[in-house]
C-alpha cells in the first residue's frame, strides 16, 4: 500500500480501520505509555466522537477500534506495546456499543476494563462528563447528522471538553438532565441550523445554569471546520484562535471516512495540537484553501522555521494524492520563493 509524503505533509495510511488506529497510535505514543487506552467500536461512528474528551488529560489515551464482539490480534498487540499505567486502577476505558465478550482477552492479560454506555449514543455521551469532572465548556452537535459537528472532535480531545448530542427541533431527555447538572457552564453549538435548530438554540439559552450560549456556524461543514479553527472567545479562552500568520498545523480529514478522524483526535492532543480541516476526496474546498494561504506565513529571503504542517488522514483512496500535492502548495512557502 502507497501511502506518500511530501515536505511538509504527513500521510497515515492503514489496511483498514482497525490498522488505521493502530498507525495512529504508534505515532502518538512512540516514546512513552499512556494512561489508559480507549476502546470504540469501529461501527459507532457516535460513540467514537462522544470519546474524544477522554484521550485529554488525565487519562491521556489513544483511541483503538474493535468491533461488537471480538477484539482484534492487531488490537490487542498495540494494547500490550502500550502497556497502559492505569487511570484510577484502570488500564481499558470502552465507549458504547461493545460487547462483554471484548473483555475476555483483556482480563486474561491481567487488564482492568471499565464500560461508559447507555442505551444509544445519546445516553453514551451523557455519561462522559461525569468521567471528565473538570471543564467550563460543553460542545454541542448533531446526533443524527454527523458532517457539521465532526470537527468538534479535535477541539474536545485537545481541551477536554465533552461533547453532547441534541436532535435537530429538540433535546434528548438525558442531554437535558446532564446539562442541567452542570454549575455556569458555557455551550457551544457546532453546526448550523441545518442541523440544530434556532428552537434548540433558544431552549439551551433559557436553562438557568449556561452562562453563554454561542454557535459556531457556516454554510457547509468546510466553511465550520475553518470557522473553528478561527474562533476563540476572549472571555472563556475557547477555540484555537488559529487566526494570525505562524507555522500552523492541522490534520485533513474527509467525511467519507470518519472513522480516521476519530482516530486522528490524538494529533490534537499531542505534538503539534492540530485542528481540524475537512476536504474532499479530489478537491480541497475553496473556504480552506483560501484561509491556508491567509495564515500561511509570509516567505522570508532564506526559508526558517515555524513552517505549516498537514496530517492527510487517510489512504490515497480517500484522498487522493493530488489533493495531497494541493494541499502541499497551499501550506508551502518554497514555491512562493524567487
Amino acid at each position: 500500500m502507497e501511502c506518500p509524503l511530501t515536505l511538509n505533509t504527513t500521510r497515515i495510511c492503514g489496511i483498514d480501520d482497525v490498522n488505521f488506529a493502530v498507525k495512529i497510535s504508534k505515532i502518538g505514543f512512540s516514546n512513552m505509555k499512556p494512561n489508559a487506552v480507549i476502546l470504540v467500536n469501529k461501527n459507532e461512528i457516535f460513540d467514537g466522537i462522544a470519546a474524544s474528551p477522554l484521550v485529554h488529560f488525565p487519562i491521556n489515551a489513544p483511541i483503538l477500534f474493535t468491533d461488537g464482539y471480538t477484539l482484534s490480534r492487531e488490537t490487542l498487540a498495540e494494547i500490550q506495546r502500550l502497556s497502559p499505567k492505569g487511570y484510577k486502577d484502570i488500564q481499558i476505558i470502552m465507549v458504547g456499543n461493545i460487547s462483554r465478550n471484548v473483555t475476555i482477552p483483556l482480563y486474561n492479560l491481567g487488564l482492568r476494563t471499565y464500560h461508559i454506555t447507555g442505551h444509544n449514543h445519546y445516553e453514551t455521551a451523557c455519561r462522559i462528563p461525569g468521567e471528565r469532572k473538570e471543564f467550563k465548556n460543553i460542545l454541542i452537535m448533531s446526533g443524527e447528522d454527523y458532517s457539521e459537528g465532526m470537527v468538534a472532535t479535535f477541539w474536545s480531545a485537545h481541551h477536554g471538553d465533552p461533547i453532547l448530542y441534541v436532535k435537530k427541533d429538540s433535546i434528548p431527555p438525558c442531554t437535558l438532565e446532564t446539562i442541567k447538572k452542570l454549575h455556569n457552564i458555557n455551550v457551544y453549538i457546532v453546526g448550523s441550523t441545518k442541523t440544530i435548530s434556532t428552537s434548540v438554540e433558544t431552549k439551551l439559552s433559557g436553562i438557568n445554569n449556561i452562562s453563554q450560549v454561542e454557535r459556531i456556524n457556516g454554510n457547509t461543514p468546510y466553511d465550520i471546520a475553518v470557522n473553528f479553527a478561527k474562533f476563540k472567545d476572549p472571555e472563556t479562552e475557547f477555540g484555537w484562535g488559529r487566526n494570525y500568520k505562524e507555522g500552523h498545523a492541522f490534520g485533513f480529514g474527509t467525511l467519507n471516512n470518519p472513522i480516521a478522524i476519530i482516530a486522528g483526535v490524538i494529533l490534537a492532543h499531542m505534538g503539534k495540537h492540530s485542528p481540524l480541516l475537512l476536504v474532499d476526496k479530489n478537491v480541497v474546498p475553496e473556504s480552506t484553501a483560501h484561509y491556508l494561504q491567509f495564515v500561511k506565513p509570509l516567505p522570508k529571503a532564506v526559508p526558517r522555521p515555524p513552517f505549516m504542517h498537514g496530517f492527510i488522514l487517510g489512504n490515497m483512496s480517500e484522498i487522493t494524492y493530488n489533493t495531497q500535492v494541493k494541499i502541499e502548495d497551499l501550506i508551502s512557502i518554497e514555491h512562493e520563493m524567487d
